[in-house]
């Protein structure tokens, strides 16, 4: 029966559930008060499902309406159950949420009450805070929340409270924390303020660090507040604090600080002063501050100031008159006056010590118990001012006397005699200047006193004033009254040409300042702010001309000053220069060289062409164009050719031609006026290449070794390959021994002179002739003046090398040595061996090419105690040395290879005679009629048996 009802039931499609329930999770207390904002999940499931649960289904609904599957509140279906989700729920959100299941037709529902609550707010949260150190700190932490909201406080993971040893203390419902003598040792850290309220809770640290308010700790300025004008002062302020503090600096209470400035330096607590003046003087403040506080410290600064002096800056006298130059200043104590002219220094003190020196004498005279009447005293004194004075005429009218006879005797002048006579006033003048220059002290100012000014004492007279200040200097010129004077100017000539502006000008000395004017043809020149500008200064005038063909600015000009005392005139003549005419008479096959050609023209049709113009056509600069023979058409086109100048000259060199080849030249003539046409085409050949010249500049300079330098020649069309150089030795003979010697002395010693000469490379009978005679000249020379530079010019060398030390005039010189060296082309000097001290000799350097020897250059040299190091025939030695050792080398070669052949040789006769070893048995089997390696084999295998 019963299996009949389920058979029906399943027939009809019905599942059979029974048992079933719903519930929610969380449970229904933790469905209140829960934090808005955060997402929020409530589950509905449906438990003790019988049977077959795919019929299960389950909704959410909020005020009777369906909740979606999307949105900010939405469910999402799982298995026997559906998930209500509440993203970032308000309060508003809050209410009654019905959970709806049916199966199988059974329905249940359970309504799940949910309300949200803000969570804990901090308010204007403060992370970092800093107490005062040594204070009752106040740590703040303000939260807003509900009634059920609670605050406590955590340090190093240690929650605070009242009861603690720290003594902690709070107030505003644990919203403020009180820590009592706050120090950062102890107590600096991260304190936590915790905020829990229903299921919230929050924390926010906070960092607590104690700061100190500044304490200066250093301030540096100068001793006793003071400084000097001028002078550079630091003032330093340090402090200490935590926060580090920050300084300014305040000069006399003013409100904004001192800044950064071309004389003010502010860099942290130090402030430098540059230059300190009067106005720097006042009360200095430094101002250390941080977050916590501030402090201060200032002192007053007093400056020294330099002397103040008032000088006139010029005085004007006339010559002979007298002068005095007074200088004002302020009048303080320990102050110093002075005059200075050039490197001399007038003082007061040297007039002090002349008053000393007076009233000393008047005292000493007092002492002296001599009967003079009162009425004499005058009387004497002036007796021996004119004695004295009379005196010194005397000697000055004897002085005058001689040196006027000795004037006379010499043969000069009336007017040179006069000169020299004012040059000795002059000297005199010089010689004891105190007695013309006096210097005295009234109250605040010192007066220099000039008697009988000469124009030698004109110029820059310095008034120096000193206090422990410093040095105040003021300058005054003393000028002396003198007509016109020139000191520069253009010149005599000065060329242009049309179309070109050029200026003339004269700088003129002369007091008082003259007028300067120019004149041409006896009349004033005005300027018309054209082609005439005149620009006049103090003492000098420049006159600039336009020229053009219109104009008429060329001519004889006249700069004239003129001041009360005299008058000057100079003329400068505006010389017209025309285009040069083309050259004539060109001539370039003379003489033909290898590498190089000399051409010729007439140079007389440039002399005032035309004197009625006054024109002046003379070129400044030969232009010319050369080409190759070769290389040119008869289209040739010039602009390719090689151009070049050279300058103006009746004979003009063309370098760096090649040899043997046939050139093709054009020339013209160039000035500040222009160009001339090209002359003709002229053709020119060079020859082959010749032997080089001789080498220039050819110098000896000694140290510690003697090196001889020269100057590569022109190596006429063939590249240099070498240069010798030929060094001789001269020995001095006395003239008395030279007769003992056993040849003729003169005759002889050219013949020997002459051999040595020949035996140098590139020295021919020609050459040792002129040698000759230079010799004999020489000799004649040194005979005649001891004191005279020697020297030998040879072949085209012009260089001049003087000898340490003249050679007596009884003395002749003989070549004893002589030594030859070779170097390459490429090198300009050489070091030379075997140079003794204080030796003379003769040195010969000649350049060597593929055609043949040069030339020689010759000097004559003779040395002191240089060269300090040096070797004799050091050549000759090395090459000895070498032979020797190479020839021990090969014979020891040799007898070793007798030695291991044969067994002989020197080797094997010491071996024997000395070791006392017969080497191998070789004997031993000569006399038994054994020999040969095989036998020796036979033996040597049977000696062990």
């Amino acid at each position: 029966m019963a299996q009949t009802r389920i058979f029906l039931l399943l027939t009809a499609g019905l599942s059979i559930v029974s048992g079933w329930q719903l519930s929610l999770s969380p449970t229904a207390d933790r469905l209140q008060n829960r934090r808005s904002g955060d997402n929020f999940l409530v589950v509905c499931k449906v438990k003790n499902i019988d049977g077959d649960a795919s019929n299960v289904k389950i909704e959410w609904y909020h005020n009777d309406n369906l909740i979606p599957r999307f949105g900010s509140t939405m469910t999402i279906e799982r298995e026997n159950s559906n998930q209500l989700m509440i993203y970032r729920p308000k309060i508003s959100d809050g209410g009654a949420y019905v959970c709806k299941a049916e199966i199988g037709g059974e329905t249940q529902e359970l309504t799940a009450e949910i309300s949200f609550v803000d969570p804990p707010k901090f308010v204007n949260p403060i992370e970092e805070q800093h107490p005062e150190e040594g204070t009752r700190a106040e740590i703040v932490c303000t939260v807003e929340g509900t009634d059920e909201l609670e605050v406590f406080w955590q340090f190093n993971g240690v929650t605070l409270d009242e009861t603690s040893q720290r003594g902690y203390e709070f107030s505003e419902d644990n919203q403020i924390l009180y820590i009592p003598h706050f120090t950062a040792k102890m107590d600096d850290g991260t304190y936590n303020c915790n905020a829990a309220q229903y299921s919230s809770f929050d924390t926010l640290s906070i960092n607590v660090t104690g700061y100190a308010r500044p304490t200066i700790t250093v301030f540096d300025v100068p001793s006793e507040h003071s400084s000097v004008e001028g002078q550079t002062i630091e003032l330093k302020c340090g402090a200490v604090g935590k926060p580090k503090p920050t300084y300014k600096w305040f000069f006399d209470d003013e409100e904004v600080p001192i800044a950064r400035s071309d004389r003010h330096n502010v860099e942290e607590g130090l402030l430098i002063i540059e230059s300190l003046n009067s106005e720097d003087a006042g009360n200095y403040k430094c101002i250390a501050n941080n977050t916590i506080g501030s402090s201060e410290q200032n002192f007053d600064l007093k400056i020294f100031l330099k002397p103040k002096v008032e000088l006139k800056k010029e005085h004007v006298v006339k010559e002979s008159e007298k002068i005095e130059i007074s200088c004002n200043f302020n009048d303080e104590e320990d102050i110093s006056a002075k005059f200075v002219y050039g490197s001399r220094e007038f003082t007061v003190k040297e007039e002090e010590k002349k008053e000393e020196e007076e009233e000393e004498e008047a005292s000493h005279q007092t002492e002296n118990p001599i009967d003079i009447p009162e009425d004499a005293d005058a009387d004497t004194e002036n007796s021996d001012l004119e004695t004295t004075t009379e005196t010194i005429e005397t000697e000055t009218e004897t002085e005058t006397e001689t040196e006027t006879e000795a004037t006379n005797e010499s043969g000069n002048s009336d007017e040179n005699s006069d000169e020299k006579l004012e040059e000795k006033k002059r000297l005199r003048r010089n010689t004891h200047p105190l007695d013309r220059f006096t210097v005295r002290k009234e109250e605040n100012k010192i007066i220099l006193t000039i008697e009988n000014i000469s124009f030698e004492d004109a110029g820059e007279y310095t008034c120096a004033v000193s206090n422990k200040a410093g040095t105040t200097s003021k300058v005054t010129r003393v000028k002396i009254i003198h007509p016109p004077t020139l000191r520069h100017y253009t010149g005599a000539q000065v060329r242009s040409f049309n179309g070109n502006t050029v200026s003339i000008y004269c700088d003129i000395s002369a007091v008082p300042a003259p007028k300067l004017t120019w004149l041409k043809n006896g009349q004033e020149v005005e300027a018309n702010g054209a082609s005439i500008k005149i620009d006049t200064q103090h003492s000098s005038t420049k006159l600039t001309l336009e020229n053009y063909e219109e104009s008429d600015n060329f001519g004889k000009y006249v700069c004239r000053a003129e001041n009360d005392v005299g008058t000057l005139e100079k003329e400068i003549e505006v010389v017209e220069i025309v285009k040069p005419s083309t050259p004539v008479g060109l001539d370039c096959k003379k003489m033909l060289y290898p590498n190089y050609a000399k051409c010729s023209f007439e140079a007389s049709i440039y002399e005032n062409e035309n004197e009625n113009e006054n024109e002046n056509s003379k070129p400044q600069t030969m232009k010319y164009l050369i080409a190759k023979l070769e290389e040119m058409d008869s289209d040739y086109n010039w602009d390719n050719a090689l151009s070049a100048s050279t300058k103006f000259e009746e004979d003009i060199t063309i370098p760096n031609l090649e040899p043997n080849t046939q050139y093709v030249i054009k020339m013209s003539a160039l000035n500040e006026a222009g160009v001339s046409d090209y002359t003709g085409e002229i053709s020119v050949e060079t020859t082959d290449p010749w032997a080089p010249q001789a080498p220039t500049s050819v110098m000896m300079e000694c140290t510690d070794y003697c090196t001889v330098s020269w100057e590569a020649p022109n190596d006429q069309g063939s590249p240099l390959l070498k240069y010798g150089i030929s060094v001789q030795e001269m020995q001095q003979i006395e003239q008395e021994d030279a007769a003992t010697v056993s040849t003729p002395p003169a005759d002889s010693l050219e013949e020997l002179e002459g051999e040595i000469k020949s035996s140098e490379p590139g020295t021919d009978e020609a050459d040792v002739d002129e040698d000759n005679d230079n010799n004999d000249e020489n000799d004649e020379t040194s005979e005649n003046d001891q004191n005279e530079e020697t020297t030998v010019s040879s072949g085209s060398a012009e260089e001049q090398q003087p000898q340490e030390n003249t050679q007596p005039s009884s003395t002749h010189l003989i070549p004893t040595n002589t030594l030859y060296w070779e170097v390459d082309a490429k090198e300009s000097q050489m070091q030379l061996t075997g140079i003794k001290p204080h030796s003379y000799y003769k040195i010969s350097v000649v350049a060597i090419n593929s055609v043949g020897k040069g030339e020689p250059a010759n000097i004559e040299f003779q040395t002191n105690e240089s060269p300090l190091k040096y070797s004799e025939n050091v050549y000759e030695a090395w090459f000895i040395a070498g032979i020797v050792i190479g020839a021990i080398v090969l014979f020891f070669l040799i007898d070793l290879a007798c030695y291991l052949t044969n067994r002989c040789g020197i080797i094997s006769c010491i071996c024997l005679n000395i070791c006392g070893e017969n080497p191998r048995g070789h004997q031993k089997d000569v006399e038994s009629g054994r020999g040969g390696p095989e036998r020796n084999r036979l033996l040597e295998s049977s000696g062990p048996r």
